[in-house]
């Protein structure tokens, strides 16, 4: 039916508040007075899911400093986490909910290093499974090899990761910073290292990734790596790529 232009489709995407349909929803419906900038800013912070949006409209009211709250608006903002827990993570299974949960701390997600990151298989068809039912997961190629999580969505998951399996994250990111260096990706594999509080590791991971990254004329990302390792590793090595920098 599809191929002869006989079905018709209703998917997220075609469901989102477009920026004027936000800036509309925002000052028209819910009363609110705000500045162009703040409604561009809350509509890319919800990425024109209405929900969201009116969750942060329900935040604003009475407020005297709306503009501060759309600029520190996220995931742990208390309705957000009420609803995403209560209507979404609570009516999954609890392998879904642990798939979901573990893989949070992913900016993006394939089926292999889902696999690395939760130590089961299946991923491919988990993540596949996720969008057919729409669940706060977008796809970042047509091949559906690459997904993400709705940005406030990952934050509540990240939030309660920490609180029910606090122990659990950093050894999350150590499998997920594994699973990048061995597969080429030296930079997100540092910053995994990095949040997983193995500078030793993300350090010598960092030796690997300079070089490419100079090449590519991003310093300001050498230089926050750099300063987020210890004094003391960095004079273990005096060859390394920092011992140049003045540190």
């Amino acid at each position: 039916m599809r191929g002869r232009g006989e079905l018709f489709e209703v998917r997220a995407a075609d469901l989102r508040f477009t920026p004027a349909e936000s800036a509309a929803y925002l000052t028209a419906t819910m009363g609110l007075v705000l500045t162009a900038q703040d409604v561009a800013a809350l509509d890319m912070r919800t990425e024109g899911w209405i929900a969201a949006l009116q969750l942060a409209a329900l935040s604003m009211q009475g407020r005297d400093d709306a503009s501060a709250f759309i600029a520190g608006f996220a995931g742990d903002d208390r309705y957000i986490v009420d609803y995403l827990a209560e209507e979404v993570l609570a009516r999954q299974p609890a392998d879904v909910r642990d798939f979901l949960l573990r893989t949070s701390i992913l900016d993006r997600l394939s089926g292999p290093l889902c696999d690395a990151v939760t130590g089961r298989g299946g991923g491919n068809a988990e993540l596949a499974a996720l969008e057919r039912r729409n669940l706060f997961l977008s796809p970042l190629d047509e091949r559906r090899r690459w997904y993400r999580y709705h940005q406030l969505f990952a934050d509540v998951l990240q939030t309660h990761l920490t609180e029910q399996h606090p122990g659990e994250v950093p050894d999350l990111h150590r499998r997920a910073s594994a699973w990048y260096e061995h597969n080429g990706e030296p930079a997100a594999a540092v910053q995994h290292a990095l949040a997983a509080g193995d500078v030793e590791q993300a350090a010598g991971l960092i030796e690997l990734a300079v070089p490419n990254l100079q090449k590519a004329r991003r310093e300001a990302t050498i230089r926050g790596w750099l300063d987020a390792i210890p004094d003391d590793v960095v004079a273990s090595d005096p060859c390394s790529p920092w011992a140049s920098s003045g540190r």
